[in-house]
C-alpha cells in the first residue's frame, strides 16, 4: 500500500457503521490498516456488524438524538481507546415520522430530522474537540449529501417512492457549514474536518429510478460500492493532510449537471 493512503496505527469511529455507508466506510477503513470501532443504536446490531468486519473491529451503542448517549459514548471510548485519530459522523438518515410533503409535514417530523441529521452531528463534534483538542490533532469527516447543495426533481421518483422531506436537505446543508466552520475553529489545533455530499447511490431501488436517475449525471450511472469508502480512506489519509474545510461532492457530477 502507498504509504500516503495508509491507515496504520490509527483508530477510527464510524457512527452508523452496521449497515449502508457506514458499513462500506468501516470496511475500507480496515483496508487501509485503521483499527475501527462502528456504532449502532442497537448494540447487538454494532457488535455482529464488527465482528463480521475484522477481528479487531469493535461494536459499541450510541444514539444520536440523546446528548447522555453521545457524552457517554466518549466517556467510555476514550476509557478503552484513548486518542479517536479518526471520526466519521456518517449515522442520520430517514425518520419514521417524517412524511415527505411540505404541506403536510408536522412539526415533530421535522426536529426529528433535525435531530438526528444535524444536532447529533454538533455534539459528536463537541465531545470530539474535548477529547482531541488537548492532543493537537485529529480528522473528522461529516457526511453529507448533495440534497444539501441542490434542490431534488421529485418527477424522477414515482408513486412507488417518497423522496427525502425538506428537512433532509435543511440538515444536510447545515452539515455542510458545520463542518466549515468547525475547520476554522479546530484548525489551530492540528484538526482538520471535511464533509463528503453523496449523490444517490443504486440500492435495489426501481428499475425506472435508476435509469431516470443515472440520465441526470455525467457519468450516466449511479454511485457504487467503494466510492464512498475511498473516499473516506483519502480524506483521512496522509495524503490529504492540508485538505480541511472542504465539502467534496461524490455524486458523479450530477449537481454540476443541475
Amino acid at each position: 500500500m502507498n504509504q500516503a493512503f495508509s491507515l496504520r496505527g490509527k483508530t477510527a469511529v464510524v457512527t452508523g457503521g452496521a449497515q449502508n455507508f457506514g458499513k462500506e466506510i468501516a470496511t475500507a477503513l480496515i483496508a487501509a490498516g485503521a483499527q475501527v470501532v462502528i456504532t449502532s443504536r442497537i448494540l447487538e446490531k454494532a457488535r455482529k456488524c464488527a465482528g463480521e468486519l475484522s477481528a479487531d473491529a469493535v461494536g459499541m451503542a450510541l444514539e444520536l438524538n440523546s446528548e447522555e448517549s453521545i457524552v457517554n459514548f466518549f466517556r467510555e471510548y476514550s476509557t478503552r481507546f484513548g486518542a479517536m485519530d479518526i471520526l466519521v459522523n456518517n449515522a442520520g438518515g430517514h425518520s419514521p415520522t417524517a412524511c415527505g410533503l411540505l404541506e403536510k409535514e408536522t412539526l415533530q417530523g421535522w426536529n426529528d430530522f433535525i435531530s438526528s441529521n444535524l444536532t447529533g452531528t454538533f455534539l459528536m463534534l463537541r465531545e470530539y474537540a474535548k477529547l482531541m483538542m488537548p492532543r493537537q490533532s485529529g480528522c473528522i469527516i461529516n457526511i453529507a449529501s448533495m440534497a444539501g447543495l441542490v434542490g431534488r426533481d421529485r418527477r424522477i421518483y414515482g408513486s412507488d417512492m417518497t423522496p427525502n422531506p425538506i428537512a433532509y436537505s435543511a440538515a444536510k446543508a447545515g452539515v455542510i457549514g458545520l463542518s466549515r466552520d468547525t475547520a476554522a475553529y479546530l484548525g489551530p489545533y492540528g484538526i482538520r474536518c471535511n464533509a463528503i455530499s453523496p449523490g444517490g447511490f443504486e440500492r435495489n431501488q426501481p428499475k425506472h429510478f435508476i435509469e431516470d436517475y443515472s440520465d441526470l449525471t455525467m457519468l450516466r450511472r449511479m454511485g457504487q460500492p467503494g466510492n464512498i469508502g475511498n473516499t473516506v480512506v483519502f480524506l483521512a489519509s496522509p495524503a490529504a493532510e492540508y485538505i480541511t474545510g472542504q465539502n467534496l461532492v461524490v455524486d458523479g457530477g450530477f449537481t454540476e449537471i443541475k
